[in-house]
């Protein structure tokens, strides 16, 4: 006989159901939560270990409290307020992570450097290739070695907080970047691992490239 849930009980079961809130929309290919974000969750989470500390569990051994035998059974309390917490100190944790690897890609680079893509301030043309894209960038991009580093840094201020960088190539989770340069101009190989992502990889760099022509026809 199918068991029908009395209508109280349903709505006590919603009423426990999180609120659904808003998220950023999440591009193909993301590298996850940026710096910011999770201080937010941070927060919330705090929020929320303060709310479940004002409701602390009260009952006593004879009324059924947990870590106490009953009917030759065991219960374990399960803290909800202190996993809150935990999770609160892991997102501020990952924050700092991202803080730290941006300070060192970037140093004191000014932020009008950091800001915009190496790809999109030098780039010229590009082709596409069996796993990603190469791209043809001005030898004003400089040596392979200071390319890169200026990559690595871009990568490192895209994940401070979200900056409308969404269709950017270099924001790509799992890609291999590889600059040869030589006194004529750079090149540099984008490639990644999942085939699922390289068409996206590829939609990027074509979205990079034409933002470069519209910033060298402007200059």
């Amino acid at each position: 006989m199918k068991m029908r849930v009395p209508a109280l009980t349903a709505l006590a079961l919603a009423a426990c159901s999180p609120a659904p809130s808003p998220q950023r929309p999440v591009h193909p290919g993301s590298r996850g939560l940026h710096a910011d974000e999770h201080l937010d969750a941070a927060r919330e989470h705090e929020r929320r270990a303060q709310e479940l500390a004002r409701w602390p569990e009260t009952r006593t051994a004879g009324s059924g409290a947990f870590d106490a035998p009953q009917g030759g059974l065991w219960y374990r309390r399960w803290d909800t307020a202190d996993e809150e917490a935990k999770l609160a100190a892991s997102h501020r944790g990952a924050a700092a992570d991202l803080h730290a690897q941006y300070e060192e890609a970037c140093g004191s680079e000014p932020a009008e450097k950091i800001s915009i893509s190496p790809l999109q301030r030098y780039g010229i043309g590009g082709t596409n290739i069996d796993d990603g894209v190469l791209i043809f960038l001005r030898a004003e991009a400089g040596r392979p070695d200071a390319l890169l580093k200026d990559i690595r840094c871009h990568r490192a201020w895209m994940m401070l907080s979200e900056s409308g960088m969404g269709d950017c190539p270099l924001d790509l989770t799992g890609i291999n970047v590889v600059a040869h340069g030589d006194t004529n101009g750079v090149s540099v190989s984008i490639t990644v691992k999942d085939p699922k992502l390289v068409p996206e990889l590829q939609r990027r760099a074509a979205h990079d490239l034409e933002a470069a022509s519209h910033q060298h026809a402007e200059h």
